[in-house]
């Protein structure tokens, strides 16, 4: 008589089979990619936003520290931080809205067709038909927000060194208690982002406990 397999009955022990670490990686960074860019166009809205504000802010605190009587190292600092951030600022912005419009108007379709309507020998090796069009703009996405991550981290970094050397031009104590509400800021609204998360269900701690059992049994090999 054939055994039956109680792995889908109700409060059944779940299965794993042998763990394949590459492919479990390749599979995690696939997954990764499509969240991306299942989220992109909001990625995108929020990374304007946060590099528009960073301009402003730049321009604000140039404006207020230049026309500042008895330069000083603080004034000097907040000045350098805050010229070397803007560019960035500027840069990452016009690659976000390029990439987003370049999506809306369909560029590579448009040109293809000029260059079509010209008689140009060729046209479809240098731009190529829509599925890979549509496959080369995904690429040029993800790898736009990750750039524009990157220049929004580093950006924010010079920012805030630049507030905190005008502060500290004031009171060395005012610089100190910016940095130190942007650290508790940063902790208190990443513990709330993970306390609003679901909780676990039980069966994938069960899932969880049988994986950390597997890994450590094939490390153990």
């Amino acid at each position: 008589m054939a055994s039956k397999d109680h792995s889908s009955l109700p409060g059944s022990r779940p299965q794993i089979e042998p763990i394949d670490f590459e492919n479990q990686s390749r599979q995690s960074i696939e997954g990764l990619l499509n969240l991306l860019e299942k989220i992109s166009p909001t990625l995108f809205d929020v990374g304007g936003w946060v590099l528009g504000g960073l301009i402003a802010l730049n321009l604000v605190v140039i404006g207020a520290v230049i026309p500042v009587g008895g330069i000083d190292t603080p004034i000097l600092i907040a000045a350098g931080a805050m010229a070397s951030a803007l560019p960035l600022n500027v840069a990452g912005l016009l690659l976000l809205r390029l990439i987003k419009d370049m999506k809306g108007i369909r560029i590579d379709e448009l040109a293809r067709e000029a260059f079509q309507d010209a008689k140009f020998p060729e046209i479809e090796a240098y731009l190529p038909a829509d599925q890979d069009s549509a496959s080369l703009f995904k690429r040029s996405s993800n790898v736009t927000l990750l750039y524009s991550a990157g220049i929004i981290i580093f950006s924010t970094t010079l920012t805030l060194s630049g507030l905190v050397a005008v502060l500290w031009h004031l009171a060395w104590w005012l610089g100190v208690i910016l940095l130190v509400m942007v650290i508790l800021s940063t902790v208190l609204t990443l513990a709330i982002l993970a306390h609003s998360l679901p909780p676990d269900s039980e069966q994938e701690k069960e899932l969880k406990k049988l994986y950390r059992k597997k890994t450590q049994q094939e490390k153990l090999k």
